[in-house]
């Protein structure tokens, strides 16, 4: 249904200030916050029909109204204005940027810091697979006595490692050299296309130090299955303890838990996310979990698949401020993996 413009500027302001406070409005807050050039009881008439309408829910009698979840929809469908970063956030940004980070998965982690801190909501950026990614090089780190790191890095800067064990005699000159074969015999080879014949042949070639191969290869063979698989990255989980509606223990317990289980936020998204913003309000969610919580998410592009981006609050969301930073985010972070990586 289509709002007649006073309707459309109360809603809005209704939907303002109770973004910003948390409580019910009435109608003579309305009026002297925005001056409105109407009188206080045709507020309260048009608040009464936007009610009627489901626009807006009187949690209380003789108290005011809040927006309900089809009041918000509503106006981030039809009234919502997007408010892309500001001239000191994008300075900021790059500030944090400031071509310190070597390796994609360093980058990801400042942008989802980033947008955490300017919304002050939880982040999350999902990392595509790393099926398209090449082999660039591996390196055997001597941690301590019996102990070593095999690390493996992508063409797209995507950083894997995996512990491993090896006897006590194996010294780092030696594990420098076992490096160096790997690296020759994978260098530029696609992950997915590395075979199992290929850490074969490895160990035919290094039999003299076949115990530290074999755990080698195993941990290979464990990275290039875990590359299969979507990462994500979330920060500012603690904003969500700042929001009054989830002073409530069991609430907040339940949001906790979701968030420490990476799949249901993988599989609550669309695999199919595109550059435009996605909002999904309260009740749209499919998790139980997060009913009482709203999504803002977008896609965007790496070299050769789509990751996904978002931010997690309160259905009393700054909607227009979250749908505007990451629509000025995911502009710059493709900047930057087209020239860095």
């Amino acid at each position: 249904m289509t709002l007649d413009e006073r309707k459309k500027l109360i809603l809005e302001s209704i939907i303002r200030d109770y973004v910003e406070t948390a409580e019910p409005v009435g109608s003579r807050a309305v009026v002297k916050k925005h001056s409105l050039k109407i009188s206080a009881a045709t507020v309260r008439n048009e608040m009464s029909d936007l009610e009627e309408m489901g626009y807006l829910e009187q949690p209380h009698t003789s108290a005011g109204r809040i927006p309900s979840q089809k009041g918000f929809r509503y106006y981030v469908d039809c009234m919502m204005e997007k408010e892309s970063l500001d001239e000191k956030e994008t300075e900021f940004l790059f500030r944090l940027l400031d071509d310190s980070f070597q390796e994609l998965n360093e980058l990801i982690q400042k942008i989802g810091h980033f947008l955490a801190q300017i919304t002050n909501y939880t982040s999350f950026v999902i990392i595509p697979s790393a099926n398209l990614s090449k082999f660039k090089y591996l390196q055997l780190i001597p941690i301590e006595e019996g102990k070593a790191l095999v690390l493996l890095v992508t063409d797209l800067g995507v950083v894997m490692h995996r512990q491993i064990e090896v006897p006590g005699s194996i010294k780092a000159p030696e594990l420098d050299l076992i490096g160096r074969v790997l690296n020759q015999v994978l260098a530029g080879k696609k992950l997915a296309e590395i075979q199992r014949s290929d850490l074969q042949e490895l160990r035919e070639e290094l039999k003299q130090r076949r115990q530290v191969i074999d755990h080698a290869l195993e941990a290979i063979e464990s990275l290039l299955a875990s590359s299969n698989e979507e990462r994500v990255m979330i920060s500012g989980t603690l904003n969500i303890m700042n929001e009054p509606e989830f002073k409530d223990v069991d609430k907040l317990r339940k949001i906790l838990a979701f968030l420490e289980e990476e799949s249901l936020l993988k599989n609550l998204l669309p695999d199919a996310v595109g550059d435009n913003i996605d909002i999904r309000i309260g009740e749209e969610n499919q998790s139980q979990a997060i009913r009482e919580l709203s999504l803002v998410f977008s896609g965007y592009q790496t070299q050769g698949e789509k990751g996904r981006m978002g931010l997690m609050g309160p259905i009393r969301m700054e909607y227009w401020k979250a749908a505007g930073s990451l629509d000025s985010v995911r502009e710059i972070i493709e900047e930057i993996i087209r020239k860095r990586f």
